[in-house]
């Protein structure tokens, strides 16, 4: 009997831990549950361009910016001289852009040239003129995403009133040597992502 009664308990224990494995393995598969899934969501576009140029990965524009001359009687088109004045344009569209961002915009006179009466003037932005603030030609804003274009002109003139720098025999001097044939304009142009703090 003693016999029987040691199958007994042997089945009875091997009966509980079967009981305790096959609830133990229930209960912890609820947390051990393993799914399969994947979330799928578009990276937001930064497709800016200027003048039509798509500035992605460039670091200088390939399109060369042209300058704008104001009509006068005294001088050829497409040239300047004392007294000339112009603009250039540049237009921001930023269609393609699914964030916020600030733009900023600086303008100066290349300091290889020796035009030193070639002075910026102002700038329109989208047809409101504005004076530059003092001692800084940068031009600053938001454009919120998908904007369309936003339209920049600076303007500029070759100062040839009594507040300018050279006189006229320096004028004359500048305007006949042939190694002045070109005046730079530098324009550097920074955008930066809006980002929630």
């Amino acid at each position: 009997m003693i016999k029987n009664d040691k199958k007994f308990i042997i089945i009875f224990i091997i009966i509980v831990m079967f009981c305790f494995y096959y609830l133990f393995q229930s209960s912890y598969a609820k947390y051990r549950k393993k799914l399969d899934g994947s979330v799928q969501t578009r990276i937001a576009s930064w497709l800016i361009k200027v003048n039509n140029e798509n500035i992605e990965n460039k670091d200088t524009l390939t399109n060369e910016i042209i300058p704008i001359f104001d009509e006068n009687e005294y001088v050829n088109d497409g040239v300047i001289a004392p007294g000339s004045t112009g603009y250039f344009e540049l237009t921001i569209n930023a269609e393609n852009v699914d964030v916020d961002f600030t733009y900023e915009i600086t303008t100066l006179v290349d300091e290889s040239t020796p035009l030193e009466d070639l002075v910026l003037t102002g700038y329109e932005l989208n047809g409101t003129r504005h004076n530059y603030e003092e001692g800084s030609k940068t031009v600053t804003g938001d454009l919120e995403k998908n904007t369309g274009d936003t339209n920049l002109k600076i303007f500029f003139k070759w100062n040839d009133d009594n507040t300018n720098t050279m006189n006229n025999q320096a004028d004359t001097e500048y305007a006949i040597d042939e190694d002045n044939e070109i005046t730079k304009i530098n324009v550097s142009i920074h955008f930066i992502q809006k980002k929630s703090t």
